[in-house]
């Protein structure tokens, strides 16, 4: 199977073999070429001249973009989302607020200020000193996320075992 090239060698034939539509071969050609030959009879004339199947291939040329549209489903939360918003749903954790102690989703790798803080109080942390209760929070939750990277790690380890004596 040849792949989508911009300029595609375009070989001739006089006969019926090898396979062809307008005396051009399919061997050089993709399957989106192919097709575009097959269902357009009205090329039959101009199909003589390369520069014009070249211009025609570069024209029709097939994109594709079904990766950012493709939806993937997130085990933890049940839902479809898109590949960016499931990394980023795999990089946060549910946490508690450190003020109010209402449930938040927290980022693993951010240990800023806001991170431990409901987006409602964020305008209480302007000043430069920060409340014991959030530094408190932050430490538990750096142990927190410790102890869930080396249960990971552990887990992974387990399966990799079972996985050698196999």
């Amino acid at each position: 199977m040849a792949f989508n090239n911009k300029y595609p060698k375009i070989r001739r034939t006089g006969g019926p073999y090898p396979r062809n539509r307008y005396g051009v071969c399919y061997d050089g050609l993709s399957r989106q070429q192919r097709r575009l030959l097959l269902e357009n009879p009205l090329m039959k004339e101009r199909a003589q001249s390369d520069q014009f199947l070249h211009i025609i291939f570069e024209v029709c040329k097939y994109k594709n973009d079904s990766k950012r549209d493709r939806y993937y489903y997130d085990w933890s939360t049940g839902e479809l989302m898109k590949s960016e918003e499931l990394i980023e749903s795999y990089d946060t954790i549910d946490w508690t607020c450190a003020l109010s102690g209402e449930p938040i989703r927290s980022n693993i790798n951010n240990f800023n200020v806001e991170n431990f803080v409901h987006p409602d109080y964020h305008d209480t942390l302007g000043g430069k000193t920060v409340d014991g209760r959030i530094l408190k929070s932050s430490v538990a939750f750096q142990q927190h996320v410790k102890k869930l990277l080396l249960n990971q790690q552990k887990e992974f380890l387990n399966i990799a075992r079972k996985n050698s004596k196999l």
